[in-house]
């Protein structure tokens, strides 16, 4: 479902993937969609992240190259 009040762009990541992201106000992206799954990173839990960012932490994730 649409968004009000935002400005969509569809953006082509490092891998190769691509993204729809949308836009409120001066550039913040306020959520994003993997076009090829369909996953989507809700308004929500970006504004968990910036809180998150906020305390100084950072999220968890598995093991990957750094871990």
């Amino acid at each position: 479902m649409p968004l009000k009040g935002v400005r969509y762009r569809v953006v082509t990541t490092k891998t190769g993937k691509k993204v729809r992201l949308a836009f409120r106000g001066k550039g913040n992206v306020v959520e994003a969609k993997n076009l090829k799954t369909g996953k989507v990173h809700t308004p929500a839990e970006f504004k968990a992240d910036r809180a998150r960012a906020a305390k100084g932490k950072t999220r968890v994730r598995g093991k990957g190259k750094r871990g």
